[in-house]
C-alpha cells in the first residue's frame, strides 16, 4: 500500500467505516433516531480515535531511548577555500594552528536528546559542549573558535570577528527554505557582500547585519531515526537533501554502532544510548 493510499485509510476511510458501524448500532440495535445515532456515532468514534493516538504517543514515549548527536565539518579545507575565509595556503596553515579542542572543527556541536515533546519531536536536550539542559525544539548556534577574520566596520574595536555554525529546525521564516534541520553559517553582510559566493541559499538579518549562507537541510525524521512516523523511506529522504549514509556497524559492539549522514562539507552522526 502506497503512502498516500495507507494515510486515506488510516485518516478517512477507517474512520468513516468505524462511523457507520456505530451509527448502525445505535439506529438498529438501540433504536435510537437517526440524528441521535450519527451524534453518538461521530462522538464515540472521535473519543476513539483520540484514545488510539494518546495510546500511540504513550507506546513511543515508554520506548524512547536517548541519543547523542554530533555535527561535524568533515571538509574544512574545501569549505574554507570556496568560500573565500580562506585564500591561500598560508591562510589555511595560521587557521590549523589556532584551532584548539574547544573549537567547533575538532569537537563539532554536540547534544543529547533526553525526551519527546507530545508531537514526537526531540524536546529535553543536554548539549554537552556548554553542560546545560535546554527544552523545546532543538536550535543551536556556536562561534567556530580559531576562525578569526578581520573586522571592517568601524563602529566596533574588537578587530576580529568570527563565523558562527547554526543547527536548528525550519520554522518557515528563518535559515533556510527545507522542511527540516537547518546546517548554516552565520556571518559578517558587509564580508559577504564582498566573498559573495553563488549558487548558495542565503538569508539576511537586517537587525543584527547578518547573513546565513545555508549549507544544508536535513530531513525531520534522521534526528532518532523517525521515518517511520512520518510515512517516509530515509535513503529517499536523505538523497533529496544531498546526504549520503555513512552508517557503520560493529557486529561484536553494538553499542559502538554510529548512525551518520554526510553532505558536501558536513557530517552528522548519531549515537543511541542504550545500557544494558
Amino acid at each position: 500500500m502506497s503512502k498516500v493510499l495507507r494515510l486515506i485509510w488510516e485518516r478517512v476511510v477507517r474512520r468513516l467505516t468505524v462511523c457507520a458501524i456505530l451509527w448502525a448500532g445505535f439506529r438498529y440495535w438501540l433504536d435510537l433516531g437517526n440524528l441521535q445515532s450519527v451524534a453518538f456515532a461521530v462522538l464515540f468514534e472521535s473519543c476513539h480515535f483520540g484514545f488510539e493516538e494518546l495510546n500511540k504517543k504513550t507506546e513511543k514515549a515508554e520506548d524512547f531511548i536517548p541519543y547523542r548527536v554530533s555535527v561535524g565539518i568533515h571538509n574544512p579545507h574545501g569549505l574554507l577555500f570556496k568560500y573565500k575565509f580562506a585564500k591561500t595556503e598560508e591562510d589555511w596553515k595560521n587557521i590549523v594552528e589556532q584551532i584548539k579542542d574547544t573549537s567547533i572543527f575538532r569537537r563539532g556541536l554536540n547534544f543529547t536528546v533526553l525526551s519527546l515533546s507530545k508531537e514526537g519531536l526531540p524536546h529535553l536536550i543536554w548539549w554537552d559542549d556548554y553542560k546545560t539542559f535546554l527544552a523545546g525544539i532543538p536550535s543551536f548556534e556556536d562561534t567556530i573558535q580559531g576562525l578569526e577574520l578581520p573586522e571592517d566596520d568601524p563602529v566596533t574595536l574588537d578587530g576580529k570577528w568570527s563565523p558562527r555554525l547554526y543547527f536548528g529546525i525550519h520554522h518557515g521564516f528563518r535559515h533556510g527554505k527545507g522542511h527540516g534541520y537547518n546546517l548554516a553559517l552565520c556571518v559578517r553582510d558587509y564580508w559577504w557582500d564582498k566573498n559573495k559566493t553563488e549558487n548558495i541559499e542565503t538569508e539576511k538579518e537586517y537587525l543584527t547585519g547578518s547573513v546565513y549562507l545555508v549549507f544544508g537541510t536535513l530531513p525531520m525524521g534522521e534526528l532518532g531515526l523517525d521515518y517511520d512516523a512520518l510515512h517516509q523511506d530515509r535513503k529517499t529522504e536523505l538523497e533529496k537533501f544531498g546526504w549520503t549514509i555513512k552508517d557503520t556497524h560493529d557486529p561484536e559492539f553494538s553499542s559502538w554502532n554510529t548512525i551518520e549522514v554526510q553532505n558536501e562539507y558536513f557530517s552528522v552522526s548519531q549515537r543511541f544510548c542504550e545500557t544494558d
